[in-house]
Order: C-alpha cells, then sequence, then structure tokens
C-alpha cells in the first residue's frame, strides 16, 4: 500500500486518507498530545480543504501555548466541546431528555405508573436546579438543596434525590461536570407504619373470608397464603393455575394506559423476581378448583376473580370490598397489603429457611425478607406452604376429614385400653406392702 503524504508545518501534519483503491478522499490534520507524547490528536478534513486544516492546527498550536504560558490544564478538543455543552445545557432541558429518553436495563420502556413517577419526581427537582447548567450543579449546591427543605415529605424528597443521583450519573460519564455532585446517601425513611400491624390470624382470616362476596373472597387466602399482591391476585388467570404439577404461576400484574389512565390492561411483574413459580398447598387445592368451577369462565385466560360489571377486576374495587370485611374480624388497622406480610411472617415461624422465605415472598434483596424472618429449619419451599396453609385457614369439616379423624379416635381408644389392661396386670401382680 503506497505510503500516505503528509504536509508538514511547523506544528502538526496534514495527512492525505486514501481509500482501498488508492484514491484520496480526505484529509486528517494530526499534532502530538501536550500531555502524552505517545499519543496524537487528530481532526479530519474534506478532501481540499487543506486552508482549513492548517488553521485549525494554527488554533491548537496557539491554544497549547497558551496553557502552557498561564499554567492550566490542557483540554482535547473533546473535552473543551464538552465544555461548551455545559455553558448552554440547562438542568431542565437535559434532565427532561433524560426522563422522556429512560429505559430500564433491559432495554423496555418503563410502565405508565413509573414514568408518572419520575415526571413527579422530576418537578420536585426542576423549580430549584431547572434553570441552572448542568455543569454549575456541584456537591455543595446539591447539598443546600437536600437542607433546604425544598421537598415536603422524606418520601418525597428520597424519590427526587435518588432521580438527581441517576441525572448526574450520567452528566459525570458523559463528562458534563467534573465529577458527580450528589455524594450524599439517600435520605432515611421513617419505619413503615405498615410494618408495625399486627399479621392477621387464622380467625380473622376466616372471619374476613366469610365477609367478602363470594366471587371474590378467595383473594383473601391468594394474599395471606401465597402472598400475592393485589394487583396480581386481580391479574391471575385459570392457566396460571397447574393442579397436576401443584404451582401458581405469577406472570403478571396490572396497570392502565399512557399517563396511567384509562381501561385496566396487563403489564409484567413489579420486578423480575416477583415471576415465579409458587407451590400450591394441598389443603388449598380443593378450595380453589371449588371457586373456578363457581366462579370462573373456562379458557385458561379466564380471570380467576371475575368483575361484577367490568371485563378486569380493579384493584380498589378489591380492596374496598376486603376494607369493609375487615370490620368482621374487628380489625380495622389491616391493609390487603397485611394479607402478604402475614405470609412471609408465617413462612418463617412455621420453619422456613431464609432462602425459603425470601423466593416465597419473591424479594429481590434478602434483606426485606430477613427483617420478617424469626427462626430456621431445614424445610423445603413446599413444605413451608403446606404449614403455612395449615397456620392460616381452618380446615373444612368434609365427611374424610371426620373419618380420617374418627379412625385416628377410635385407635388412640385402643391404645388406650391396651394400655389400661397391661396396668392393671402390673398392680395386680405388686404384692400389698
Amino acid at each position: 500500500m503506497p505510503r500516505r503524504k503528509a504536509m508538514r508545518s511547523g506544528f502538526g501534519t496534514i495527512t492525505l486518507r486514501k481509500n482501498a483503491r488508492g484514491e484520496a478522499v480526505s484529509l486528517k490534520a494530526r499534532y502530538v498530545n501536550p500531555l502524552d507524547p505517545s499519543k496524537r490528536v487528530y481532526k479530519g478534513f474534506p478532501l481540499g480543504a487543506k486552508a482549513m486544516a492548517q488553521a485549525w492546527l494554527d488554533a491548537e498550536e496557539k491554544y497549547r501555548d497558551e496553557c502552557f504560558r498561564d499554567r492550566v490544564r490542557w483540554l482535547s478538543p473533546a473535552e473543551r466541546e464538552r465544555q461548551r455543552q455545559v455553558a448552554v445545557i440547562r438542568f431542565r432541558d437535559y434532565a427532561g431528555g433524560f426522563v422522556e429518553g429512560y429505559r430500564t436495563p433491559d432495554g423496555r420502556r418503563p410502565v405508565a405508573a413509573s414514568m408518572r413517577k419520575k415526571r413527579e419526581a422530576l418537578s420536585h427537582l426542576d423549580g430549584f436546579f431547572g434553570d441552572m447548567m448542568v455543569g454549575d450543579i456541584t456537591a455543595p449546591v446539591v447539598e443546600s438543596w437536600l437542607d433546604g427543605g425544598y421537598v415536603d415529605g422524606v418520601h418525597a424528597l428520597r424519590r427526587a434525590y435518588q432521580m438527581l443521583k441517576a441525572i448526574m450519573r450520567k452528566a459525570f460519564a458523559e463528562g458534563l461536570v467534573e465529577q458527580d455532585p450528589c455524594i450524599r446517601p439517600n435520605p432515611r425513611l421513617p419505619r413503615s407504619h405498615q410494618s408495625e400491624i399486627p399479621a392477621a390470624t387464622r380467625e380473622e382470616l376466616e372471619a374476613i373470608y366469610r365477609a367478602m362476596p363470594d366471587y371474590s373472597r378467595i383473594s383473601v387466602y391468594l394474599g395471606a397464603v401465597m402472598g400475592l399482591r393485589i394487583s396480581e391476585v386481580c391479574a391471575l388467570q385459570r392457566g396460571d393455575i397447574d393442579f397436576r404439577h401443584g404451582i401458581m404461576r405469577i406472570r403478571r400484574a396490572l396497570t392502565r394506559g399512557e399517563g396511567d389512565v384509562g381501561a385496566l390492561g396487563f403489564k409484567e411483574t413489579k420486578t423480575d423476581t416477583s415471576r415465579a413459580d409458587l407451590p400450591i398447598p394441598r389443603g388449598f387445592v380443593p378450595m380453589l378448583k371449588a371457586h373456578l368451577e363457581r366462579f370462573c369462565d373456562p379458557g385458561s385466560d379466564a380471570l380467576v376473580i371475575h368483575a361484577a360489571r367490568r371485563p378486569i377486576m380493579s384493584p380498589n374495587t378489591l380492596r374496598g370490598q376486603f376494607d369493609k370485611a375487615r370490620m368482621a374480624a374487628d380489625r380495622p388497622d389491616l391493609h390487603f397489603h397485611t394479607l402478604r406480610a402475614t405470609s412471609i411472617t408465617t413462612s418463617a415461624r412455621v420453619g422456613g429457611t431464609p432462602k425459603d422465605v425470601q423466593e416465597l415472598a419473591r424479594h429481590a434483596d434478602p434483606e426485606i425478607s430477613l427483617d420478617l424472618y424469626e427462626r430456621a429449619t431445614d424445610t423445603g419451599k413446599r413444605q413451608v406452604m403446606d404449614r403455612v396453609f395449615d397456620a392460616l385457614v381452618a380446615p373444612v369439616r368434609t365427611r374424610d376429614l371426620v373419618g380420617k379423624e374418627l379412625e385416628e379416635a377410635r385407635a388412640d381408644l385402643e391404645r388406650d385400653r391396651e394400655r389400661v389392661a397391661r396396668l392393671e396386670a402390673e398392680l395386680g401382680g405388686i404384692s400389698a406392702r
């Protein structure tokens, strides 16, 4: 391959760039990096634009000499361009583009409810940072915002700061700020009031179950035994329940349209770990089958909880039914989500290992489950679920159950008679003193 002809000047060189056929296609100006002589600084120019390339070299030489004279750090052309961008990029514009272009780690657009929350968080930042240039946002500026009472409520402040951290982390990666200004940890949240609500007892659950409408009362045990969230209960379909293998497949929840408004539809579960196959307790099978036979339409996509007037049961409607039924158990403090906490704490109490509890709760963070964990034994998930059901659901008094108890009582009586006979014989053989 023929050597490229270099057009030298006092500072740097201008080289002809050729294609595979040896034809000149462009010019490339270059010079030695002042901070690292082993590297070169390049810039391309159209063919025939030698004067433009030479002017660029002259300007770069002048800039280098000024840096040395004034004893300031030399910046590469790319770094200088980023600084120029910082000078004209307002936080409002940069942050707005960040939110609207946001994607989940797997490249998906977040659901409408998640986008609404992100926009709400951004609105808490706009009043303070909106007109600032991105490059002017430093750690002291962020600290003054955190301590200045600009956001009401620790939950809103925490969400807004998490959003700010994500935005500035991206700005730092793109060279728009010299260092990430969000150095303080997230504000600590107060202990949730819901976490202080006692779990429901077996008797309370039964009272609530009986006070619910007949077509939706199975939801009480879907929450308290299986640990389903209310949106997952409303999205559960007949095809998700596999009696042959004894598992319940959690695959979806509910969402609304763009802007978190409009008709209800299906979305994927809250997190990847929420998507799971849960073992169905053996004692729960007859209840589920009876419910499906009486209230569920045929077909694998038929909803387990069939709404009375709409295609999909609204979580708000189901929550309203539960809020009325909880009064039958004299537990006005209970929320539907407390049923899920009841499932998790009971699985720990009946002997689930920390790993069992985490997997049955479908928590990505084991610390969440460990906060509820009490003791451990070497028990499988299916055994744990059976024990949870037995602990929380009163058995139905069927002929088979009563017959089995009668057989056990007769066997106990026969053993007692044999023991009485042995003791009488033993007593007769002991001489009186």
